[in-house]
Formats: structure tokens, C-alpha cells, sequence
């Protein structure tokens, strides 16, 4: 069998699949018809990289030309606790739980339209360096060190997106994506952003106090809720839009978030709203992580890591497709899909039964 049909197999598997995403159990889904060493020996040499899902996502994006597109970018953890180290699973630092856990690193490109979320890219913090490091007791110890950073490879995937995807009218990021040699890449290629920045960034509130380096924190500035104002960004050569946010928390606190744009144009409103569609990447985290074992493969060498990655991103692409067919989201499409297996294994527990009586 053809890997590209062997390929197709597999993501409808991760698409049913609630359990460990094995080639034993997807050769179990289809009664042995595709032996299990097919689906091993495709994700051994296939290549399901960045360059398969946007394969995937063109002819999506190709039917919504004249869409409104954002483009966001963020990372998220896959805790694999159970993995051994090597260059994909390693230590790296968890923003949800507040710690370092082990897993692996995934930056994601997703673009936004108002009917849509599609993956167009991702890119895997590997950490294939050696590097010698002190422990807690002074000691020299090796440790595997990271050759690109998350921002570097955060560049690498908005310059292949600028080059596939038309028309991308805003690029957004939480306050990790606004560092200078982000902001300046960005606008280097004509991009307009609208992201999330820290609030001790210095400032300056004109250009002749910037070329004095007469600088101020941006909370110093003491905007009010939703009040814009234009900046210059010390070590950044053009002037910004900062703005802030005010929103209340699950437990009825409240927060702040300062969020800055290259686009002068756009009132304190349109950039919130802008920077709002950035939480659907979220969504799509979460979804690849609950429904479709973007997690639950127990492969364990880098490159069937990378491949079941790079297929469990286009399983949520073909999830996508159908929520746009049927209007229902990606839970109610799996809870369907969970029904009917429930209705198949009760129809084989009564087949079962009915064998049992007949023996006795």
C-alpha cells in the first residue's frame, strides 16, 4: 500500500481513536486488512512535516479568499511524562502549570477567518545540542541545549505563511512573540501585528524624548482602561500604538494585558478585538490534545515523533473540514462518532450473548 493511502488511514484512526494512538490498534480498526508494519514503516520514513499540513490546509484556505485572516502564533507543551529524553522530549517550561515538565515543545501557525481555524505550519523546539551544565551540588553535568529558540522558529513559520497565504491582514502572539527582533522581522516584511507586551517594556512618548533615552516603563505610562496611545519602543526605529486591557478572571478578579500594533489606524476597540480571535489557537491546542491523540502515540524515536505530530495536526485539519459541512464543533462531531462505536460494541455484546445462550 501506497504511504500516502497508508497516511489517510491513519488520520481517520486518530480522528476515532480515544485511547493510545498505536499502528497495532489502527491495523485493529480496520480487521487486520492493513498490517500493523505498514502504518509503522509510513510514519518511519514518510515525511509529515510543516510543507504536509499546509497540503492539507491550501484547499481550505484557497474557498476563503476574500476572508478576513489573522494569523497567530503561540507554543504548547505535550507532556510526555513517560517518554524517555532525547531531542524531541525533553524539559521545557509549561506556562499553564507554572513549571518545567517533560514533554515536547510544539509551535503552531494557525490562521483565523470568521468560519474557520486552520493550522498552516508548526515547528518543534529541538533540543539536539549537548552542553555542559552545573546540578544543584556544583557538578558538572551533560545536558541537551536547544539550537533555535522559540522565536526563531516562530519567524521561520510567519515567513513560509506570508509566502503561502494571501492577503494575511494581522499577525498576533501573546507578549512572548513581541520581542524587538520579532516586531522588527515583522515589519520588515509589511506585516501588520497586533501583540501582547510586557508591561516593564521601555517607552518613550516621543521621538525627540526616545533620541534623549528619556524611557518609561509602559505601566508608568498610566493608561486607562482601553486608552491608546503612541509610543516609541526603545530599540525599535518606528513608532507603535500600546493600548490597554482590562478583563476579569474566572474567580471574578480582575487583570490588565498591554497589547501594541504597528497599525496607527486602528482605535483601542479593533485592536482588542483583533487580539481576541488569537484565543481560538487555544481552542485548536486544545482540540488536537483531547481529539485527536495528538498526545496518546507511543512512538519513541524522534522522527515517528515528528511524523505522528505532523499527522494528528492534519486529522484536526480533516476534523475542521467536517465542522464547516456540518456546523457542529469538534466536540459534538467526536461525541457522534462516540455514539455510534458505543452502539457497535452493544450490538456486539448482544451477539456475544446470543453465541453464550446458543452454547448452553
Amino acid at each position: 500500500m501506497k504511504l500516502q493511502e497508508t497516511s489517510n488511514l491513519y488520520t481517520e484512526f486518530l480522528l476515532c481513536q480515544t485511547s493510545q494512538a498505536s499502528a497495532t490498534m489502527c491495523s485493529s480498526m480496520l480487521n487486520g486488512a492493513v498490517k500493523h508494519d505498514s502504518f509503522s514503516r509510513m510514519l518511519q520514513v514518510g515525511e509529515y512535516l510543516s510543507s504536509y499540513v499546509w497540503s492539507k490546509a491550501k484547499s481550505i484556505l484557497s474557498s476563503l479568499k476574500e476572508s478576513a485572516k489573522v494569523l497567530s502564533l503561540d507554543n504548547t507543551i505535550i507532556h510526555k511524562l513517560d517518554s524517555k529524553i532525547n531531542e524531541v522530549v525533553n524539559w521545557f517550561y509549561d506556562h499553564s502549570v507554572g513549571r518545567a515538565v517533560k514533554g515536547i515543545n510544539l509551535i503552531s501557525a494557525v490562521i483565523h477567518t470568521d468560519t474557520t481555524d486552520i493550522p498552516v505550519g508548526f515547528e518543534i523546539q529541538t533540543k539536539e545540542l549537548l552542553a555542559i551544565a552545573k546540578d544543584k551540588h556544583g557538578n558538572d553535568k551533560m545536558k541537551r541545549k536547544a539550537r533555535y529558540s522559540i522565536n526563531q522558529l516562530a519567524r521561520k513559520l510567519v515567513k513560509q505563511a506570508l509566502k503561502n497565504v494571501a492577503n494575511i491582514d494581522y499577525i498576533t502572539g501573546d507578549r512572548y512573540f513581541s520581542s524587538k527582533e520579532n516586531l522588527n522581522f515583522f515589519n520588515k516584511h509589511k506585516s501588520k501585528f497586533v501583540l501582547g507586551i510586557c508591561s516593564n517594556r521601555l517607552v518613550a512618548t516621543s521621538k525627540f524624548n526616545a533620541k534623549a533615552g528619556n524611557y518609561c516603563r509602559i505601566d508608568e505610562l498610566e493608561l486607562g482602561e482601553n486608552e491608546s496611545i503612541k509610543v516609541f519602543l526603545k530599540d525599535i526605529n518606528y513608532s507603535l500604538v500600546v493600548t490597554r486591557q482590562v478583563f476579569k478572571n474566572g474567580d471574578n478578579s480582575t487583570g490588565e494585558i498591554y497589547l501594541v500594533t504597528n497599525d496607527l489606524n486602528l482605535k483601542s476597540s479593533h485592536i482588542q478585538s483583533i487580539y481576541q480571535k488569537r484565543w481560538n489557537i487555544e481552542t485548536y491546542h486544545r482540540s488536537l490534545k483531547q481529539n485527536v491523540s495528538l498526545s496518546k502515540s507511543p512512538t519513541s524515536v524522534k522522527t515517528t515523533q515528528l511524523n505522528h505530530i505532523g499527522l494528528s495536526i492534519g486529522a484536526f485539519i480533516e476534523l475542521e473540514k467536517l465542522k464547516i459541512a456540518s456546523n457542529k464543533n469538534h466536540y459534538a462531531l467526536k461525541r457522534k462518532m462516540l455514539i455510534a462505536a458505543n452502539q457497535a460494541s452493544h450490538k456486539e455484546i448482544i451477539k456475544m450473548k446470543n453465541m453464550l445462550n446458543i452454547a448452553s
